[in-house]
């Protein structure tokens, strides 16, 4: 079983979101995307075990501030009750599970069961809306009454203690039971991870203690118990506690009139037996360990205690594994998490967000989900020839080329080079536009994908710089190039005008008077300083980069036009 789709209304940033999960998804994003979001919206309809709790009331903080103020709009704009209500700001998250493979599973769900039940979809949703809603809009109405404009209201004044949830069936509006609820559960393995091994709090030790309280069987409970009324007994067996509780000879008449005292266990519970483990890790304490290893062992251990849960369904959110991990850990833990959800586990589902393209490369770009606003576009979405496009480029940074405001793709590294070069003797861009070298033809599928996320999106940009290359086999590449150009208003692509960069930079501006001067080729006419320029592209030019950013005397290189003009697009 899984959650196959989620709908989230009014939650936060999320205004109309709406996803499409499958067992396991790698979800992408910039910062402030709502990747944690999602997350948290996750859990309210679901319920939360007792390592990982997240409150189910709303503050008026988890409320979409769009939605509030078009709420606040109508009241000043003296719109109809009827239109004023609708426009109430109230926060739903629906989920919809699906291929429930176990008889427990079946049994929850049944009762769950949306439209035919041959399209194996059951949904239920958390919803929380005023609990009187004509009450919560005079509420409004009385706050809003001296207000000329939205501009002058406040979406925290939002009367949130009107509100009150409730997680029901969506088929028929009834309340899911608690006792269905309590075997679905979310877990999360948060990002933020830094006081998990603290040595004053030691949270390590109060998550072992959890879980081993909630995953003992009876009989090892019983074991454990037994083994405690040992410990007591070894007590009583030494010499001092005979000395210190049994009486001397000379005062035994005395204490004839007495009970015996005995040793016995303070009747704890079984968390207070095991609250005094901690875990060794090598020759030391876990908690003495470098933060990158805790962490690692973090992941290692929560993930495979609610992947082997066998009393609920499982969604285990991992937020950002790569936080505070080197290199070769991130691999141990991006081989763990994926090795494991490779196996057919019916009561596990997995998200993972992330932001590093080392975990993405180690997952299928079938279940890759960007998130951005209210949009959750799947990778799956762009068609096999760009997934297996990608694939064949496992070192590639898609990251950079989603992300990044402003993007200039190269076919070389000479070209990059040159660019960065340029970019750095200019402090206000040079953090702005980030240059990426394709290695090989293909800008027609990074613009593509590029496209699936950026389309008609004015605040991000992309350049195209190419070689014109072969006259005749070019002219059609060109073109269909260039109709990305005209076809979109965030997209520049510019050519050549003469065979390749080296042609066109050593024409351009007075830069074969520097050329010669930087090489001591005096001689040189502009074919006989390309020739030497393309005989040793990429050593000769790292030595024109250096000139020109030389900190004492650097060189002034005119960019050829079609690279100035691609710049200049994205300044």
């Amino acid at each position: 079983m899984y959650i196959r789709h989620v709908e989230i209304d009014n939650y936060r940033a999320f205004r109309n979101f709406e996803i499409t999960l499958t067992s396991l998804n790698l979800i992408i994003g910039e910062n402030e995307a709502g990747k944690t979001n999602l997350f948290d919206a996750l859990a309210l309809p679901l319920n939360s075990n007792d390592i990982s709790f997240s409150k189910k009331r709303l503050s008026v903080s988890d409320i979409n501030r769009d939605a509030i103020s078009t709420f606040y709009q109508a009241i000043i704009d003296e719109e109809p009750d009827e239109k004023i209500r609708a426009l109430i700001p109230r926060v739903r998250v629906e989920v919809e599970f699906t291929d429930p493979s176990i008889a427990y599973q079946k049994k929850i769900v049944s009762k769950w069961v949306y439209g035919d039940p041959t399209d194996d979809a059951y949904r239920i949703k958390y919803e929380s809306a005023p609990k009187d809603e004509d009450d919560f809009i005079k509420i409004a109405k009385d706050m809003l009454a001296e207000k000329g404009e939205v501009k002058e209201t406040r979406w925290f004044t939002l009367p949130i203690d009107q509100y009150d949830y409730g997680i029901t069936i969506v088929h028929n509006g009834k309340k899911a039971s608690y006792s269905d609820l309590q075997h679905i559960a979310i877990n999360s393995i948060n990002a933020d991870r830094d006081d998990f091994s603290d040595s004053n709090t030691q949270r390590s030790n109060d998550m072992l203690t959890k879980m081993l309280v909630t995953s003992l069987e009876s009989h090892e409970k019983a074991s454990i118990n037994n083994a405690y009324e040992s410990f007591f007994k070894s007590i009583e067996n030494t010499k001092t506690f005979e000395k210190i509780i049994k009486p001397t000879p000379e005062f035994k008449n005395f204490f004839d009139h007495l009970d015996q005292n005995e040793c016995i266990p303070n009747l704890p519970d079984l968390k207070s037996i095991l609250s005094n483990i901690t875990l060794k890790s090598g020759e030391s304490y876990l908690y003495q360990r470098g933060l990158g290893y805790r962490n690692l062992v973090y992941i290692f251990l929560l993930f495979e205690y609610f992947r082997t849960n066998r009393f609920q369904f499982n969604l285990c959110c991992i937020e950002e594994p790569e936080a505070h991990l080197s290199v070769n850990n991130l691999r141990v833990a991006t081989d763990f998490i994926y090795k494991s959800t490779k196996e057919c586990n019916p009561k596990l589902q997995t998200l993972v967000s992330s932001h590093n393209h080392q975990v993405i490369n180690k997952l299928k770009l079938s279940n890759v989900i960007v998130v951005s606003g209210d949009n959750a576009i799947q990778l799956s979405d762009i068609g096999d020839e760009l997934q297996n496009y990608l694939r064949k480029r496992p070192n590639f940074d898609i990251l950079k080329l989603l992300f990044s405001d402003r993007t200039i793709l190269v076919e070389g590294t000479t070209e990059e080079m040159l660019i960065n070069s340029i970019l750095s003797t200019d402090s206000e861009n040079i953090h702005r536009i980030e240059v990426i070298s394709i290695g090989q033809k293909g800008f027609k599928s990074f613009m593509d994908i590029w496209l699936k996320i950026n389309k008609g999106n004015d605040k991000k940009k992309l350049g195209v710089i190419r070689d014109r290359d072969d006259l005749v086999k070019d002219k059609a590449a060109k073109t269909a190039h260039e109709k990305y150009d005209t076809d979109n208003t965030n997209i520049i692509v510019r050519t050549t005008t003469e065979y390749t960069l080296e042609d066109d930079l050593v024409r351009a501006g007075k830069n074969l008077v520097h050329l010669k001067s930087i090489f001591s080729r005096n001689n040189d006419n502009d074919e006989q300083m390309s020739t030497y320029l393309k005989n040793g592209k990429a050593e000769r030019m790292l030595k024109l980069c250096d000139a020109i950013i030389d900190d004492k005397k650097p060189k002034e290189i005119t960019l050829p036009t079609h690279i100035q003009e691609v710049v200049d697009f994205l300044k």
